[in-house]
């Protein structure tokens, strides 16, 4: 019985093994760095809305009749301006969705504001603080809303004993 032995191995179909072998470890690789940078994301976007959205009661609403004084400090950002009479502003983007979500809106904090004016595509809204409270405005789907509290750290004490009174020339 003769045994003949083949010297030149099968190359071609080990060699496409490989290559397939080789194609489905780089798609592995891309999914796990998408997935990565996903979970990335929304962790840094869920730290973000937790530091800057303040759970607390509504700042009071001002017609645009009254009178409260002027929010002469003006700052910019995103697409909103942010008025104020007194005090120090902080602001961030945040993540909508609880952090969850790919858009950004605007929260802008403030230690003592007195009179809070934004101003945004869709009008003017004023917002009565008081001068003793601290607040904070966000702008999640294009509508500002005010609560009194602030998360960040001013540098200083803030004072917050709850809602501020309203201004004089609205109580009628």
């Amino acid at each position: 019985m003769t045994r003949t032995v083949d010297l030149a191995p099968d190359v071609g179909g080990r060699s496409r093994n490989i290559a397939l072998a080789g194609a489905v470890l780089i798609m592995l690789a891309g999914v796990f760095s998408v997935a990565q940078d996903w979970i990335q994301h929304t962790q840094e976007g869920i730290a973000g809305y937790k530091a800057w959205t303040v759970a607390g009661p509504r700042c009071q609403t001002l017609t645009a009749g009254a009178s409260a004084g002027r929010a002469q400090q003006i700052v910019a950002f995103g697409a909103a301006k942010f008025g104020r009479e007194h005090g120090a502003t902080q602001c961030s983007d945040v993540a909508t969705y609880g952090g969850w979500g790919f858009d950004l809106f605007p929260v802008c904090q403030f230690d003592h504001p007195g009179l809070i004016e934004v101003s945004t595509r869709s009008g003017l809204y004023r917002f009565w603080p008081g001068y003793v409270n601290p607040a904070t405005i966000s702008i999640e789907h294009g509508v500002p809303t005010c609560v009194i509290g602030v998360s960040q750290n001013f540098g200083h004490r803030l004072i917050f004993d709850g809602p501020a009174p309203r201004p004089a020339s609205t109580l009628r």
